[in-house]
């Protein structure tokens, strides 16, 4: 059943990379911290902040987020779909 709803989960995903893309340096910083309630020190404390970022707002049906060396993994089981980051994010995710 978790199958079925890989469509959803990827357009709901993608449509959360894209609001926060849109944002500026200073807007997604505040977006992260309002968010997560946590303001990220290191980058590992922000690719936990931005992946959580981006579950907050997707219903997610079984699927799992994590970060990938080529953008953001939706993954169950043994698929794993890897969509691309927006540029600021990944600077986010760089500083």
């Amino acid at each position: 059943m978790t199958d079925l709803y890989l469509a959803p989960v990827v357009l709901g995903v993608e449509a959360r990379l894209d609001e926060l893309g849109a944002l500026s340096t200073d807007d997604l910083n505040f977006q992260v911290i309002l968010e997560t309630n946590i303001e990220p020190r290191d980058t590992a404390e922000r690719r936990k902040a931005v992946v959580e970022t981006v579950r907050r707002r997707v219903e997610l049906h079984g699927w799992d987020l994590s970060l990938h060396e080529r953008g953001l993994a939706v993954s169950h089981d043994e698929h794993t779909i890897v969509l691309g980051l927006p540029d600021n994010l990944r600077e986010y995710l760089r500083d």
